[in-house]
């Protein structure tokens, strides 16, 4: 029933919610030129990038491989700048927080939201490059925003607990820019899960960002049904990890106008 009662309250701020939405995503490209623009173009620009390099100078036995990379690291980046702005969300509202009463959940929300936005806008480059190079988009591509609501769902559980132990260890900030070059490299986003040895593929799959990202590859690149079995057990590990995260954020929040 509290978490009803939440859900209502930050309902009844969703003007405030979106608000710093619309602050985060117009804040990145301030005093820009090109402005919200450079959504589509920072996308198209690397697209540029990954398909000279790896067509002129790396290799990859994997086909269409910047194709390959592409859809998996817009989602990657997705995740990656959530957790890097999440994780500093409540410490770096501090004058908020201090005059200002509304549900601290609002915060890490925005986050999640504003990223996620943008990686539909960015969807438009990849579903260009499809077309492009002759991948081509078929039907399984509308299992996309499944993926999407996972994936943010799992963020915003790790954003509830890195942003409230922030502010009390502000080492946390810190500790997760390697973490996060190591989770890149866990997650099969620069090469194929059949390059993972046999013998440590279960001990691989136990990252959730393995299945997600098999779940991207599966509906845009290979065109075909994600494993519903594995994304059932992330949706289920997602619900999990936010249930916790949660419930550490409620508890740990009644100090943060005092800590930050």
């Amino acid at each position: 029933m509290k978490f009803i009662e939440k859900c209502k309250e930050i309902y009844r701020y969703r003007h405030m919610l979106m608000t710093l939405v619309k602050q985060d995503i117009n804040g990145r490209y301030k005093g820009s030129f090109f402005g919200f623009l450079w959504t589509l173009l920072n996308p198209l620009l690397m697209l540029v990038v990954y398909s000279i390099v790896f067509q002129f100078v790396f290799r990859s036995n994997i086909e269409h491989y910047p194709i390959y990379l592409f859809i998996c690291l817009m989602p990657w980046n997705t995740f990656a700048n959530s957790i890097a702005n999440g994780t500093t969300c409540v410490s770096n509202n501090a004058s908020i927080l201090k005059k200002v009463y509304f549900p601290r959940e609002v915060l890490p929300l925005s986050v999640v939201i504003s990223n996620t936005i943008q990686y539909f806008f960015s969807a438009v480059i990849i579903f260009i490059a499809l077309l492009v190079s002759g991948v081509g988009v078929s039907w399984f591509a509308l299992f996309l925003p499944v993926m999407v609501f996972i994936q943010a769902l799992f963020t915003l559980g790790i954003i509830f607990l890195l942003s409230a132990a922030n502010v009390y260890v502000r080492d946390v900030q810190y500790i997760m820019n390697p973490v996060m070059m190591i989770w890149m490299y866990a997650s099969p986003i620069l090469y194929s899960i059949s390059m993972v040895p046999e013998k440590y593929v279960d001990l691989y799959r136990l990252n959730p960002m393995v299945s997600i990202m098999e779940g991207y590859q599966s509906i845009l690149y290979s065109q075909t049904f994600p494993d519903f079995k594995s994304l059932g057990i992330v949706l289920v590990v997602s619900i999990v990890i936010f249930i916790i995260g949660y419930v550490v954020f409620n508890k740990l929040q009644r100090r943060f106008a005092e800590e930050v």
